[in-house]
């Protein structure tokens, strides 16, 4: 059987269309927007809503409605120990398929803190069975509360550890976050609305999971989990090298080998040095048209999507899109590739670099683009939470 071959230029039609920035936003739903991306960045607050309001015609309060009334998504810590706002059906895959791990690792580093402590005498593993349980109790018996509050109703929280004994710039401070976060991993806790403006705010309440998920999160073997979400991010992401799923799942090549043999992945050769994988019977059929321009918010998951991005960015640091630990900022997206950069300043104006000339159709494209983005957010103001070299000059006067 003959290895097919998709070439970049197919790759970034094929992103076109999944990724949907092709435009056609008008009757889009959120769940259409959430299915193709698999999982929502969110570790900042504003990515979520601004990657919805690139794909479609939601509006802040329509985004805000899908997330805290409808009840369609969950706020969690998964792949990449990153927050994600993901669809009720792909919670128990990415939980499944990483979060044992990333538990175990930060509950052996908060005992040893605790263990440490001067403010305690009790063994650190059931001083924190002890605490979590209480937790968990308090807000299936009282519902959503914030960190605060919950400090204020058990003690054990209020626990002070030093992090980092010895050298100047630790601070002593309490384990109310970092219990938190443990629960959360573990799938005992979520994160509800948040306790300032949604669209900024990256301080929340805190729910028991019942209150979302009756029942909790479904268990799921890992490899089984791994399985199935790496079958939901090829069908949106494909094709994908090994390379490209270790990194955007924080798991071995040997964990996405085994999978892709699960699924019955196909493998296609890519312009790169590195074979891609697709789902069987994929038959790739990407669109002639040209992509509309995009804006899409820093962290977005389009963006962030490959570990080997040449084919749709110059991911180079001194490109400034990125920042040092490669975290994406804000991006201007042409025909499935980025053409530039845009950032709001403080008085709301949408400003933009480019990188590529995008001729006189396509800059007034850009132009209505970064013009409905501005009215969309109105009297917003987006603080990214990893500002880029190129953002933080933009800003200035």
């Amino acid at each position: 059987m003959t290895t097919r071959h998709v070439d970049d230029d197919h790759r970034r039609r094929l992103l076109v269309e999944r990724q949907l920035l092709g435009g056609g936003r008008s009757g889009r739903s959120i769940d259409e927007v959430a299915g193709a991306l698999a999982l929502l960045h969110s570790t900042d607050p504003s990515t979520p809503y601004l990657s919805i309001a690139a794909r479609s015609d939601a509006s802040a309060a329509d985004v805000e409605a899908w997330c805290y009334e409808d009840r369609s998504m969950l706020r969690h810590t998964t792949i990449r120990r990153t927050v994600f706002v993901m669809p009720l059906d792909v919670v128990a895959l990415a939980h499944g398929a990483v979060n044992e791990p990333i538990v175990a690792k930060l509950r052996a580093q908060l005992v040893e803190w605790i263990d440490a402590s001067p403010d305690t005498d009790e063994p650190a593993d059931g001083f924190l069975d002890a605490v979590e349980r209480e937790v968990v109790d308090v807000l299936r018996e009282r519902g959503a509360m914030s960190g605060t509050a919950l400090a204020e109703e058990v003690a054990g929280l209020r626990l002070v550890f030093e992090p980092a004994p010895g050298k100047s710039y630790s601070k002593p401070m309490r384990i109310t976050s970092k219990v938190l976060e443990i629960l959360a991993a573990e799938g005992r806790i979520c994160r509800g609305r948040p306790t300032g403006r949604d669209l900024t705010s990256g301080a929340w309440t805190w729910e028991a999971i019942d209150a979302r998920l009756p029942g909790g999160i479904e268990p799921m073997p890992p490899d089984e989990a791994l399985a199935g979400l790496f079958r939901r991010y090829l069908s949106v992401f494909g094709p994908a090298t090994v390379t490209d799923l270790a990194w955007w799942a924080g798991v071995t090549k040997r964990r996405v080998k085994a999978a892709l043999a699960v699924i019955g992945a196909e493998e296609v050769s890519l312009d790169g040095p590195e074979a891609g994988s697709v789902l069987a019977g994929d038959e790739l059929a990407a669109p002639t048209t040209e992509g509309a321009v995009s804006l899409l918010p820093g962290l977005d998951s389009t963006t962030m999507g490959w570990k080997q991005r040449a084919w749709y960015v110059d991911d180079d640091p001194g490109a400034g899109i990125f920042d040092r630990n490669g975290n994406a900022g804000p991006t201007v997206w042409l025909d499935g590739r980025v053409v530039g950069v845009w950032t709001q300043r403080p008085d709301g104006e949408i400003v933009t670099e480019l990188h590529d000339d995008l001729g006189t159709d396509g800059r007034a494209a850009l132009d209505a683009e970064a013009e409905r983005v501005a009215t969309w957010l109105g009297d917003i103001r987006i603080k990214w939470r990893y500002p880029t070299p190129i953002t933080k000059r933009l800003v200035e006067p």
